[in-house]
């Protein structure tokens, strides 16, 4: 577990509570089995997801995108998923909130997103689960597609593991 970051541990520690080992992993049960509740709706064209809590309602929603594909919304559940678990460690956490996963959360530069793109990316493509498939010679396309992922997504998880 040395070198791995707080994204990582937080993601590996959801995993073993809530993940049943099969792929690929499904961020909308993890996250239902969190009480949070994941709603398709039409959001802003630069809009991916939300993590939404009003102060009424007791658990957030994560929003995603009906337009967005298939992989995008997984990223983005697991993405806002990430959210969720770092305003947990909040001494009072806030009883309202909307997090948006926009064009800025790709581009690394708020400490907050980093960390939700990391803790997506761990969570989505477990580190062990990741280097057994490469260990027995998968293409990273056909990684890509066993973990339900953008070729991109799994190109950036393979190289940050030191696999590319």
């Amino acid at each position: 577990m040395a070198g791995h970051t707080k994204a990582e541990k937080d993601a590996l520690e959801l995993l073993e509570e809530a993940w049943d080992g099969e792929l690929p992993v499904d961020p909308v049960r993890i996250a239902k089995s969190l009480g949070i509740e994941v709603l398709g709706v039409s959001l802003k064209k630069d809009v991916s997801g939300a993590l939404v809590k009003k102060a009424e309602e007791t658990d957030p929603s994560i929003l995603l995108n009906v337009k967005d594909s298939r992989t995008r919304k997984r990223f983005s559940c697991a993405h806002e998923l990430g959210h969720y678990i770092l305003r947990l460690e909040e001494p009072t956490p806030q009883y309202e909130y909307v997090d948006y996963r926009d064009q800025s959360s790709s581009t690394g530069t708020i400490e907050e997103e980093r960390y939700a793109n990391s803790f997506a990316a761990s969570l989505l493509m477990p580190e062990v689960a990741v280097k057994v498939l490469h260990d027995r010679g998968l293409s990273p396309l056909r990684m890509a597609k066993k973990f339900g992922v953008s070729p991109e997504a799994m190109a950036i998880r393979l190289d940050n593991l030191g696999l590319s």
